[in-house]
């Protein structure tokens, strides 16, 4: 019998997968998006992806833990669905490589401007192909470990609280200039991750989607708690033009012991980058795998991991990689509103036929 993952595993990959290099920028986004306080904002699309991850627990409630490919393949024959698996698997793909890309770009503009990317992108090759080898059982157990070498960063915003004023925050409450749509899409792509907890339906044991849920309140409790203490420590003008506000708040925090801690926490940040990669490449491999039994596993990971690493060196700056990610987000957007919603229909779809069948 195969080991499955605990709700509390998921739970910790749904928060890393989740939590990626948008953290930096989420106070801006919300800014954009939502006008004065815009912190506020978060918990209406907080609220969005809950009923978002309550349609994928139905789907795996009515569909009785079958992976969504049986469920597809119950109403439909397979070839049918190839393409629409092969571009899902393309999106993710690319999501992989271009949050890769604009991690990359951030250490380098920041930290490591005279080092090479081909470095830091043979390094993230590596730690990826790793992973991917092991079943995704290996690689929730590797995230319990990096989870634990990561979450203790939060406790640094208590440094801040010495400085945080609620006259910086305003009186006023989503004023000023707002961009709803495109801005709030932007912000609610900072909680996507939760869709591949689709693809993780046949290796979970029982409730898993409790642990799902847990897993976004983690990252929900994060984004509001990091943006609450930046629109109380800086003000809404400076939020709005500083491009990674929550890098610019851990600058001003200072150990005796430790020179730069920005440098350090950039640094750790990376292992849930990592995460992030690796999980969307592995539903990518799942999609693959399917469409294509005959091919081995080792060699559709390393065929992604270098498809991935050549379109990461055609856009050069962070503007080229922000416009790539923001199509993508969109696409992803779809992704995780409307499969879920499709699968429900098809579980229908195949009651039904199991009815008339019966008569």
């Amino acid at each position: 019998m195969k080991e499955k993952l605990h709700p509390f595993q998921v739970a910790l990959l749904i928060y890393m997968i989740q939590s990626g290099v948008t953290l930096f920028s989420i106070p801006r986004l919300s800014a954009e998006a939502f006008g004065t306080n815009g912190w506020i904002g978060l918990f209406f699309l907080v609220g969005i992806v809950m009923l978002n991850i309550l349609t994928i627990g139905l789907v795996y409630k009515w569909g009785k833990g079958q992976s969504i490919f049986i469920i597809i393949e119950n109403v439909f024959p397979k070839w049918l669905f190839v393409p629409l698996y092969l571009f899902i698997s393309v999106v993710f793909t690319l999501l992989a490589t271009l949050v890769t890309k604009k991690y990359i770009l951030m250490l380098k503009m920041l930290f490591f401007r005279d080092t090479p990317s081909i470095i830091f992108v043979g390094m993230f090759f590596l730690l990826s192909f790793f992973l991917l080898r092991g079943c995704i059982y290996e690689i929730g157990k590797a995230n319990v470990l990096l989870f634990f070498l990561t979450i203790w960063t939060m406790l640094l915003l208590t440094f801040h609280l010495s400085e945080f004023s609620f006259t910086r925050m305003t009186t006023f409450i989503m004023e000023g200039e707002k961009d709803l749509l495109k801005g709030g899409l932007n912000v609610f792509a900072a909680f996507l991750g939760f869709e591949l907890s689709l693809f993780l339906i046949p290796y979970v044991q029982k409730n898993f989607i409790k642990g799902v849920f847990l897993g976004n309140t983690i990252t929900s409790f994060i984004y509001i708690s990091v943006s609450f203490v930046c629109y109380g420590f800086f003000s809404f003008e400076y939020l709005l033009n500083d491009l990674f506000p929550v890098i610019t708040l851990i600058e001003y925090v200072k150990f005796p012991f430790v020179e730069r801690v920005e440098n350090l926490i950039f640094t750790l940040f990376a292992l849930k980058v990592l995460i992030t990669v690796v999980m969307y490449l592995w539903a990518s491999k799942e999609l693959i795998s399917h469409s294509f039994p005959k091919l081995k596993s080792n060699f559709i990971s390393f065929s992604l991991l270098m498809i991935g690493t050549l379109i990461s060196f055609i856009p050069d700056i962070i503007r080229e990689v922000d416009q790539w990610l923001e199509w993508l987000t969109y696409l992803d957007i779809g992704i995780a509103i409307l499969l879920p919603i499709m699968l429900i229909a098809f579980i229908g779809l195949h009651k039904v036929k199991q009815k008339k069948v019966t008569l």
